[in-house]
């Protein structure tokens, strides 16, 4: 007996998963409606939700898992290769305080090979990220442009380094970020590192760094027996491809060594440009941040290049979600634009991206010839960069801070998922619950330039203000809490997104809707991230910096 209700639930998971995914793609304008049939519509989402939570939950129960390895959550402890940086900002400007900065770039595809129809890496099978795959998972059949890493060195020669590499990628988990910083260990200790960050420009179009582009009904078909048994993670189905990833890992390593070592000092200057009318967001409240901003270092030595730290919140999906061709999209040309117009060597990083894109109608391109759509609006949006006019010189003074936050995962899709070790993801256990341990952070450059660095895709009306009324609510809740921009206490702040981990999309718990008709809720970790992620930037500001 117990055999057949073993069996009858993962035959229910995998039904059940398999509507979840295709449910958003067919969903209309899921926006909260106006009066008693908008509401009734609403309630009839919620009440769906609920139902497939209850299921899966029961689901989590009964399937085996790795939980056993995780942590009861009072007994854990942040993990030796976390960087909490600074317990107090230092606002202070000293005679011999000086700008430095490094940076580095390597391509992640260099034992890549054509083998017949498709691309294998070392010999071995990858899978492409960027949409979930019931049955398969997607193989490279072309390769447009690469796929890369650029890393930055930062200091202001009094507080230490920071350093930051941004992949080209769909996703990193914590776990991954963590594996990369423990061999950055000893070097990070003798060069004087106090923060490592990585992160990624959600490209719905690369191989797959972060897991979810396994074909999910075998992983749910064969990991939960592995797991039960104790085999080694190698055999379990995911996404990832172990060669890949150790690629990855001593990738990003070497960058982040080479950046370090090639500091220069010189001079930083902060610039931004407004470039709204290339943005569309989707889900109202239509709230973005117009501009992409620019720290542009430029060295002392004058024969050495610039380095360009660019940042702007737009979805990187111009290829589309489940293009089989490998492409960076529009950070990629935007970067060889910026490098072939200025020689400046460019590190981009994706901002507060929740439901906005690149609005192609405003630019022609012949969509029949591979990667001219992209191509063209990273070109667009470089020489926006290129043209600005408003730089100021920024003080040499450097203040970084993290902290490990706790997120309960009420999205018990993603739990699943989790369990059967297709995300690298630091979990621990309260109960029958299971928390996200992820981290957030906050650095800030000359006393006047904030950066909430963020692990997943947040809503930016939570940094900048603009959350939903609670009159246009599903649930006729209300937000009450101060956006980051007030709580920071900066003259500007910004946004370092999908940075240590990806949670999925932060939204404002009033705003949270249904599965059934929006992406952004079925890739939520929890329904309660926006709160649980605001209330951790108020506490790390009133910790780090004094009234």
């Amino acid at each position: 007996m117990k055999k057949i209700k073993k069996a009858m639930a993962l035959l229910l998971a995998m039904l059940l998963l398999s509507s979840c995914l295709v449910a958003p793609a067919y969903a209309g304008n899921a926006d909260s409606q106006s009066g008693a049939a908008g509401k009734i519509k609403n309630y009839f989402y919620m009440i769906l939700d609920k139902l497939v939570s209850v299921v899966v939950s029961g689901l989590n129960g009964i399937i085996p898992g790795l939980e056993r390895e995780w942590p009861e959550l009072s007994s854990f402890r942040p993990s030796e290769n976390f960087y909490s940086g600074k317990a107090k900002f230092d606002s202070e400007v000293t005679e011999d305080a000086v700008w430095s900065a490094g940076y580095a770039s390597d391509t992640l595809l260099g034992g890549l090979e054509k083998d017949g129809d498709t691309y294998l890496f070392n010999g071995k099978k990858v899978n492409m990220a960027g949409s979930l795959e019931p049955f398969k998972g997607r193989h490279p059949t072309d390769v447009i442009d690469d796929q890369r890493v650029c890393t930055y060195a930062l200091s202001d020669g009094k507080n230490g380094k920071v350093v930051h590499a941004v992949i080209d990628g769909y996703g990193i988990a914590s776990g991954d970020v963590l594996e990369i910083r423990s061999r950055l260990a000893d070097f990070a200790k003798k060069n004087g590192i106090v923060a490592i960050n990585i992160s990624v420009l959600h490209q719905h179009s690369c191989i797959d760094i972060l897991g979810m582009g396994a074909p999910l009904l075998a992983a749910l078909t064969l990991n939960p027996f592995l797991s039960l048994s104790g085999a080694d993670k190698k055999y379990f189905v995911g996404g990832k491809t172990p060669e890949f990833m150790e690629n990855v890992y001593s990738t990003v390593t070497s960058t982040v060594m080479q950046a370090v070592e090639d500091m220069e000092t010189g001079s930083l200057y902060y610039g931004s440009v407004d470039v709204s009318e290339y943005i569309y967001d989707k889900r109202d409240p239509e709230v973005f941040d117009p501009e992409i901003h620019r720290l542009r270092f430029v060295p002392d030595d004058e024969s050495e290049n610039e380095i360009w730290i660019c940042e702007g919140g737009i979805h990187a999906v111009g290829s589309g979600i489940s293009s089989s061709r490998i492409c960076s999209d529009y950070p990629y040309y935007l970067r060889e634009t910026i490098k072939e117009q200025t020689g400046a060597d460019v590190v981009y990083v994706l901002g507060a991206d929740l439901a906005i894109t690149a609005d192609y109608s405003k630019i022609s391109f012949d969509d029949s010839i591979p990667g001219e759509k992209v191509k063209t609006m990273g070109k667009t949006l470089a020489e926006r960069i290129i043209s600005i006019k408003n730089d100021e010189s920024l003080e040499p003074v450097l203040n970084i801070a993290m902290r490990n936050v706790y997120v309960q995962a009420t999205n018990e899709i993603l739990s699943l998922a989790a369990r059967e070790g297709l995300l690298s993801t630091v979990l621990a256990r309260k109960g029958n619950s299971y928390y996200v341990v992820t981290e957030l952070g906050y650095m800030e450059l000359g006393n006047r330039l904030g950066v909430v660095i963020v692990p997943g895709e947040i809503a930016p009306e939570l940094i900048w203000g603009g959350v939903i009324e609670k009159e246009k609510t599903w649930k006729g809740e209300s937000w009450d809490y101060e956006p980051f921009a007030k709580t920071a206490r900066v003259e500007k702040l910004i946004c370092f997104g999908l940075a240590n981990d990806q949670i999925g999309y932060i939204l404002p718990d009033n705003d949270y809707r249904s599965m059934f008709t929006e992406n952004e809720e079925i890739n939520a970790v929890s329904s309660k991230a926006g709160s649980v992620i605001t209330r951790a930037f108020e506490n790390l500001i009133g910790e780090v910096k004094t009234k």
